[in-house]
């Protein structure tokens, strides 16, 4: 909140107008300890957006993020014996400081990723621009910070994002470290031999002390609902395709009534519907990217009688058709 309260200033943007409405009172934006929801954050992130009218807001925000404002978690991190045990902290506690977001680090030969994803859907399509961009440019950055270099003096790291090329990119590029566009996974890409590298400030007693404290932080924020919508997730999907449950066959699963799984999923910042289309979504993506099957048998998989209505779908979820974003993994139809 610091940072965001930092750069609108700079823009001569103050605290007392970008709360102006919010229910939020201007010093709570300094105070490190102050904890928001996620609808209360993206609020703040829509207004500054508003007011700044810069679409590109999420690049400026990466860049300028410092691994320290993090606390605990970016001094466990930065204080991590090699830089895989610093991603595999940022995987573990990402949900202290990012609850709609999951992380995980996937290395495939010569090149590791540094993926983020949705735990469930940010609805506003800007909103979900501003996070995406600012987190996957944040973790580059806190790379570089960590390995005491400059981001643009590592080679091979690239920032991949599963999204087409937004109007305002270009007076960006220049700017960024390489950035692709229309990639399967919104990741940083770079070399895996990155992985075995010492951060210039690895204490590993010290990192231990921050994971012990990062743990307690975890647990602390951890509440009841944020565990119901991961119990909900892993109950979708694990449904088979095309007989994906009602809401009231996986409330009576959960040994809960509708309205309250309704009431709950509302309380966290989502829905049961939401929850649903992310994972035809997500499920429709893997199977365009990993398999040769027709976009028909996809969507019937998935539920759909109709194929025109799973593109319709599946072109409102991505802004991209079924087979424009398979040709741009590289796959085709059987």
């Amino acid at each position: 909140m610091a940072l965001l309260v930092e750069l609108l200033g700079e823009r001569g943007i103050g605290a007392s107008r970008l709360v102006e409405g919010l229910g939020l009172r201007p010093a709570l934006l300094e105070d490190a300890t102050t904890r928001m929801s996620g609808r209360e954050w993206g609020r703040l992130v829509l207004r500054a957006l508003e007011l700044t009218r810069d679409p590109g807001l999420g690049y400026e925000y990466g860049l300028r993020m410092r691994p320290t404002v993090h606390g605990l978690l970016g001094f466990a991190a930065m204080s991590s014996a090699t830089m895989r045990d610093a991603i595999e902290v940022s995987v573990r506690y990402v949900r202290v400081r990012q609850a709609h977001f999951e992380m995980s680090l996937e290395v495939e030969g010569d090149r590791a990723l540094w993926v983020l994803r949705e735990r469930f859907p940010i609805p506003v399509p800007e909103l979900r621009a501003f996070f995406f961009e600012n987190i996957l440019l944040g973790l580059a950055r806190g790379a570089s910070t960590m390995l005491g270099k400059e981001l643009d003096a590592i080679d091979g790291v690239e920032i991949w994002f599963a999204t087409d090329e937004p109007p305002y990119f270009g007076a960006w590029r220049s700017r960024l470290p390489t950035t692709r566009y229309g990639r399967p996974l919104h990741a940083v890409s770079f070399p895996s031999s990155l992985l075995s590298q010492r951060p210039a400030l690895a204490d590993p007693f010290a990192s231990r002390q921050a994971i012990e404290l990062c743990e307690r932080e975890l647990a602390e924020t951890r509440t009841e609902d944020d565990d119901l919508v991961t119990r909900v997730r892993r109950i979708l999907d694990a449904a088979e395709s095309g007989s994906f449950p009602q809401v009231t066959e996986v409330a009576a699963a959960l040994a809960m009534s509708s309205r309250t799984l309704k009431r709950r999923l509302e309380r966290s910042g989502t829905s049961y519907l939401a929850m649903l289309q992310a994972c035809r979504r997500d499920r429709a993506s893997r199977l365009l990217r990993e398999t040769n099957r027709s976009v028909r048998e996809i969507a019937t998989e998935l539920g759909y009688e109709n194929p025109a209505n799973f593109s319709r779908a599946f072109t409102r979820w991505t802004g991209d058709s079924p087979n424009g974003y398979r040709a741009r993994c590289g796959r085709r139809e059987a």
